[in-house]
């Protein structure tokens, strides 16, 4: 029963939807910005910004993700601000969280703090975007 709702989810971030793939050999160098759905293997140093991210079990992201729909099942040194993440149990997060809705897999780690609010969202605008987490940023230093 449990099992066949947590591969729907799966198959709505993963199926034709995705546009971009960093294959596992490939290394980003600076943030990747996409309107679209991003399948993460390698490695990107620079914050992603995209409407859906799936972090493959070798991905590797150093620095923020924004997006709406996150599934991870690699590592992210960084904070992660989504609607929806879903954290497999290979996953590994090293930063804080901000997410509307948070599924956690036996196994998975997150070094970090969890914030979480049903009225979270996350606008494809990148300016707009980035003015919410520059505020969020300025509380949570306060």
């Amino acid at each position: 029963m449990f099992s066949s709702k947590k591969k729907e989810n799966d198959d709505k971030i993963s199926s034709g939807n995705i546009t971009t793939l960093i294959a596992e050999d490939c290394i980003i160098e600076g943030a990747i910005k996409s309107k679209a759905h991003v399948k993460i293997d390698g490695k990107t140093l620079g914050g992603v910004n995209a409407a859906g991210v799936i972090l493959g079990q070798k991905g590797y992201i150093k620095g923020d993700v924004r997006t709406k729909e996150l599934i991870a099942y690699g590592k992210i040194e960084g904070d992660a601000y989504a609607e929806n993440l879903i954290l497999k149990d290979s996953a590994l997060i090293s930063g804080n969280i901000q997410v509307k809705t948070l599924q956690i897999e036996a196994g998975a780690i997150l070094k970090g703090v969890v914030t979480m609010d049903a009225k979270f969202s996350i606008p494809l605008d990148d300016e707009t975007t980035n003015a919410k987490i520059e505020k969020i940023e300025k509380i949570e230093r306060k």
